[in-house]
């Protein structure tokens, strides 16, 4: 696992489903069990206003509480493709968005910058077919010159 402050990356990861991605961000965000099952009632009701599929094989879940002491974001690349719903399967890159509420300009730029860099199509496809961990790494979380 990479990272730092903001980023988290579990490369090769043993999850296989929506639900395991789920409950294992929660976990990370926070180690008080009501804010764990808030935080999981957040994805799911995110689920319920659209898909959160931002390219084929990736799906970016993203949710916004007053309950977590930060933000972070977390890069799930499965060991296998996960089946994430009806539709949405061969998922090959999870990634997950927990922002504070409130949370300070500098990180809502750093977010909106990291999100901006997935939106090139080829970038995103380069990162798919990454196969080695620090490779994968270095290509998806941007480098501190470029993210400010």
């Amino acid at each position: 696992m990479a990272t730092n402050s903001l980023y988290q990356v579990h490369f090769r990861s043993a999850l296989t489903s929506r639900e395991s991605v789920y409950s294992f961000c929660a976990d990370h965000a926070s180690t008080d069990s009501s804010t764990r099952q808030h935080l999981l009632q957040a994805f799911n009701d995110r689920e319920k206003v659209g898909s959160t599929q931002i390219a084929e094989h990736v799906v970016m879940p993203h949710i916004e509480s007053s309950q977590v002491d930060k933000s972070q974001i977390i890069i799930i690349r499965p060991a296998e493709p996960i089946r994430w719903e009806a539709g949405i399967e061969r998922i090959q890159l999870v990634i997950v968005l927990i922002l504070k509420r409130n949370e300070s300009a500098a990180i809502k730029r750093e977010l909106i910058c990291f999100t901006r860099t997935l939106a090139d199509e080829d970038h995103l496809n380069e990162i798919l077919e990454t196969e080695e961990e620090v490779a994968f790494t270095n290509k998806i979380i941007p480098k501190r010159e470029e993210s400010q």
